[in-house]
């Protein structure tokens, strides 16, 4: 409903400064942590589903390819799932960013496994 998209998209508004600030103290990992936080997966508002993906890629790009593995290593299963989709969200799209989203890709599937990539995309309803 229009309400409940209103609603998410205040959430994604809220988490989006925090992201922010969270990055200009240097958290990289603590940044996409909360970008992950409460993804409106199951929306179907595709206004919602974008806005919560700049949210995802602003945190996910900010980390340094140095960093990547050990930002990997550091979400639970569930954070890299949801991840993950947002990996293939963009990597859907032309993006001059495909080389940092597919170095994205293999740290999470290291970190996850093969398994990571079947969960993600037999989940039906639930995109990022």
């Amino acid at each position: 409903t229009m309400a409940e998209d209103l609603r998410l998209l205040g959430e994604i508004e809220t988490r989006r400064a925090a992201v922010n600030a969270t990055l200009k103290k240097g958290g990289t990992a603590d940044a996409l942590k909360l970008a992950l936080r409460d993804a409106p997966l199951a929306s179907t508002s595709p206004d919602v589903k974008a806005a919560n993906a700049l949210v995802v890629s602003a945190a996910a790009l900010a980390v340094r390819e140095g960093e990547l593995g050990a930002v990997a290593h550091s979400l639970d299963p569930d954070e890299a799932d949801v991840l993950l989709k947002y990996v293939y969200r963009a990597l859907s799209t032309p993006s001059d960013k495909a080389a940092a989203w597919l170095r994205w890709h293999a740290a999470l599937v290291e970190r996850a496994g093969p398994g990571a990539i079947m969960r993600v995309i037999t989940e039906v309803g639930h995109t990022a």
